[in-house]
Formats: C-alpha cells, sequence, structure tokens
C-alpha cells in the first residue's frame, strides 16, 4: 500500500461470532450501546419541550401586542415621548416574539436534499432581524429624545403612571412566561428583551412620578434617551453571539489546547491537525479533524476512531465529529496538501 493512500474508516467485515465477541470484550461501555440507550425519552422531551417553547412564544406575542396598543393610545393621549418611545420597543419585540416564533417553527423542518444540514439556522437568522431592527428603532429614539431637550412639550405624569403601571403588569407576565424556557439563544434572547422592558416601563412610571411632584419636562426625553442607550447596550451583546454562531466560531471558553492534548493522549493517536470547531446552530458543537495513526489493521482504526469521538463528546460535548484518518507517515503529504487547497 503507498504511504499516501489514507486507511478508510469503516470497521472490517467479521463474521457474527467474532463480532459478537468483540462486544463482549468491549464491556458495557461499548459507544453503541452508551448512543441508544435512553435516546427514546430524550427525543420524547425534547419533543415536549420543542412544542411548549411554540407556545410560550405566542403568549408573549399576545402579551407585546396588547402592551403597544395600550401604550400607543397612552402616550397620544399624554403627549409623552417616553411613553411612545416604549411602545415602540415592545412593537418590535412583538414582531421580534412572532418572527423567533416563525424562525422556531421553520428550523424545527427536517433536512432535505437541498438543506441537507436542516433548518436549525432559521432561528440565528431571525434573531439577526430581529437585532438589526431593534438597533434602527434605538436610533430614532435617541433622534426623538434630542429633538424634544430642544423643543419640550407638555407631558400628562397622570396617564404615564398609569399606563406604566399595566405596561409594568403585562411585562411581567411575558417575562414570567419565557422564564420557563431558556434553553436557546433564541429563547434566552425573548426572554432577556422583555426583562429590558420591564425596565423601561419602571423608568415610564418613575418619569410619570417626577413630572406630577416636580413638573420636571425633560425627564421625559432623558428617560426615553436611556432607554435607547439600553437597547444599543443589549443589542450589541446579542448580535455579537448572534454573528458569532453564523460566523461558525468556536465557543468563547472552549479548551481548544486542551481539546488537542487529549486527543494527542489517547493511545494510537500520533498526531492531530487541519482541526476545526464550530457550532452549526446555537445548541450543537462539531469538529472535523485529521487524525494520524500508525496502525494498518482497520478494525483497529475504526476502534480508534470511536474512542475519540467518545473522548470529544464526554469531555468536550462535541455533538458531530467527522475525524479523517491517515497514516503517520502520510503527515507531511497530508499538510502540504491542506496549504494549497
Amino acid at each position: 500500500m503507498s504511504p499516501h493512500v489514507r486507511p478508510c474508516a469503516w470497521p472490517a467485515r467479521t463474521s457474527a461470532p467474532t463480532q459478537n465477541r468483540n462486544r463482549a470484550e468491549q464491556g458495557p461501555f461499548h459507544l453503541s450501546s452508551r448512543i441508544t440507550s435512553g435516546m427514546r425519552p430524550m427525543h420524547d422531551h425534547s419533543e415536549n419541550n420543542a412544542e411548549g417553547r411554540g407556545k410560550r412564544l405566542l403568549i408573549a406575542v399576545a402579551l407585546n401586542v396588547g402592551i403597544t396598543v395600550a401604550q400607543i393610545v397612552g402616550g397620544l393621549i399624554s403627549g409623552s415621548l417616553s411613553v411612545l418611545a416604549d411602545a415602540a420597543h415592545n412593537a418590535s419585540d412583538a414582531a421580534t416574539l412572532g418572527i423567533s416564533y416563525g424562525a422556531w417553527r421553520l428550523s424545527r423542518r427536517k433536512a432535505d436534499e437541498r438543506r441537507t444540514f436542516g433548518y436549525k439556522r432559521a432561528e440565528t437568522v431571525g434573531a439577526l432581524i430581529n437585532l438589526t431592527t431593534l438597533f434602527v428603532i434605538a436610533l430614532y429614539l435617541l433622534y426623538e429624545a434630542i429633538n424634544r431637550f430642544f423643543n419640550p412639550q407638555e407631558v400628562g405624569g397622570w396617564v404615564m403612571i398609569i399606563v406604566g403601571a399595566i405596561a409594568a403588569v403585562e411585562d411581567g407576565l411575558s417575562v414570567w412566561v419565557l422564564s420557563k424556557d431558556q434553553g436557546s439563544l433564541n429563547m434566552k434572547s425573548a426572554f432577556l428583551h422583555m426583562i429590558a422592558d420591564t425596565m423601561a416601563t419602571v423608568g415610564v412610571i418613575i418619569g410619570g412620578v417626577l413630572i406630577l411632584l416636580f413638573d420636571i419636562k425633560w425627564v421625559d426625553p432623558l428617560i426615553t434617551a436611556l432607554i435607547a442607550v439600553y437597547i444599543f447596550i443589549h443589542g450589541y451583546h446579542e448580535i455579537r453571539k448572534t454573528i458569532s454562531v453564523l460566523m461558525e466560531s468556536a465557543p468563547k471558553d472552549f479548551d481548544f489546547d486542551g481539546m488537542i492534548r487529549d486527543v494527542k493522549s489517547v493511545d494510537g493517536v500520533e498526531d492531530i491537525h487541519h482541526v476545526h470547531v464550530w457550532r452549526p446552530d446555537e445548541e450543537r458543537l462539531a469538529l472535523e479533524a485529521h487524525i494520524a495513526t500508525k496502525e494498518r489493521d482497520l478494525a483497529k482504526v475504526d476502534e480508534l476512531r470511536h474512542r475519540i469521538k467518545r473522548l470529544l463528546q464526554e469531555r468536550f460535548k462535541i455533538d458531530h465529529a467527522t475525524l479523517e484518518v491517515e497514516f503517520a507517515d502520510a503527515i507531511d503529504h497530508d499538510r502540504a496538501v491542506i496549504r494549497q487547497e
């Protein structure tokens, strides 16, 4: 065999007695038995969580639409920009949650001939659309707040307080509903949005009290500006996470050097190179790498590959690992080919 021919990673064909003997020798921790045990309950549990996630998003959408309508009416009656600003923020959140729901529905579709990786990234794309829209709204609110500083208007403090109190109750309900499920970046983002809304609503109430007590007209545009700044800060952190997934980055806290070290310590591994770690979507972690070994027996090569995959799954939570196994004496040639790609 030429030293540049890479061994295939499929197991050698063996007779049934030999296969049974191999399974017995591998003991209770054989990879296939570990993976298949308990798979159906996990699948059923995730299906139940998914259905609950969709219902929670729809409830949150309905609550936010109700908040938005109440705040628009109250903002127009009172002339309060901060109430209208909070209404705009809640409207964007209703749209955000609606897009999140649509993206969630799409992400549940199974892989097909065109989308062989499936539709899981639909939620990430939806998050990017939502966050970009949020930045545009924050810019508009900041512009209006600056304009109100120089052109103050009469504001009804009591209306601000009443509308703010109603919105605070509905925001609190949305926070409670979404707090039941933060298992994905999509849901966590929606939950954090509602926390931000609750804070903004409390700000509106405080503004109404200050206007009633001290007739401070500039407090309304000040609160509006603070809401806009908070949206910028919050949106910046969330959009970084979203872009990180779309750019197929490894998680920030992933121990890359430790992973390389542990794989090299596996008996039979001579080298590991051409390593890529990324997140296919919000929830999974994937890896591809070239593994060099001196082993020539294909059955033993396949057993080595399974041991490495088990290590990656148990220690580093890598659910999907693609390993190309090659002869150790072909490393230099392989690296030269990779550099030319």
